[in-house]
């Protein structure tokens, strides 16, 4: 048991050195598909929330570089009830749930992969949070917010023309996620788009959502909301 311990501490720091080394660069280092396998593994089976949360931002760099994922060759060395490979699984899934949901290009095949992964696991992303294999509980707001801090230090993957939203967006999912239900949230980004509702979305959205905008709205909500946040902070 200490030996594998020792394993997974080394495994750790390995996968942070070769992650600083690969996403720190400005693209000009190659990346190979061995490369990406080898560091997404070592990512999932590590013991620190902190590695374990940049899981998305290899894959924006292997969208970013043109870099597609092979299902043989991230799970063929495990059987399929191994805990890796479902730290493995839940974390590909989830990644693909979050690109979709910023309008993110993902790395080619990731969504076909997911698609497989999804009868399995269900929606992950509903929970708020799920647990891999050691116990640790890993949060979608965090996978959020460490995607979010690489994106920000990439312009040349905004400019690679990729559908890539605006950084706010990014935010505004988070907090949307705070305050919406999963449906409500789609009806409000429906309704930004300009995406027609059926009729039973439309009496929802009437019903319901429009009425918890409408409060968030207010100025004198507004107003409480930043002075309580004030008064925190100052603490």
């Amino acid at each position: 048991m200490k030996n594998d311990s020792v394993e997974t501490a080394q495994e750790s720091e390995s996968a942070l050195k070769i992650l600083d080394s690969l996403l720190k660069d400005s693209g000009q280092k190659k990346i190979n598909e061995n490369q990406i396998v080898v560091l997404l593994d070592a990512l999932a089976s590590a013991d620190d929330a902190d590695v374990v949360a940049r899981f998305p931002a290899v894959l924006a760099t292997c969208a970013r570089r043109g870099l597609s994922l092979s299902s043989q060759a991230l799970f063929s060395r495990y059987w399929e009830t191994s805990p890796k490979r479902q730290n493995l699984e839940k974390l590909l899934l989830v990644s693909a749930m979050i690109f979709n949901s910023q309008r993110l290009e993902p790395p080619g095949n990731l969504e076909k992969i997911a698609a497989s992964l999804k009868q399995k696991y269900g929606n992950l992303i509903s929970a708020g949070a799920f647990q891999l294999s050691s116990g640790m509980l890993v949060t979608i707001e965090d996978l959020k917010e460490s995607l979010t801090r690489f994106l920000r230090g990439r312009p040349q993957y905004q400019a690679s023309g990729k559908r890539i939203p605006p950084e706010s967006s990014i935010a505004l999912d988070i907090y949307l996620d705070r305050l919406f239900s999963p449906k409500q949230k789609e009806l409000i980004l429906k309704k930004r788009d300009g995406v027609t509702f059926t009729k039973t979305e439309r009496e929802y959205y009437s019903r319901t959502v429009r009425k918890k905008l409408e409060a968030i709205a207010n100025s004198e909500v507004s107003e409480i909301a930043r002075s309580l946040i004030i008064k925190t902070s100052s603490r």
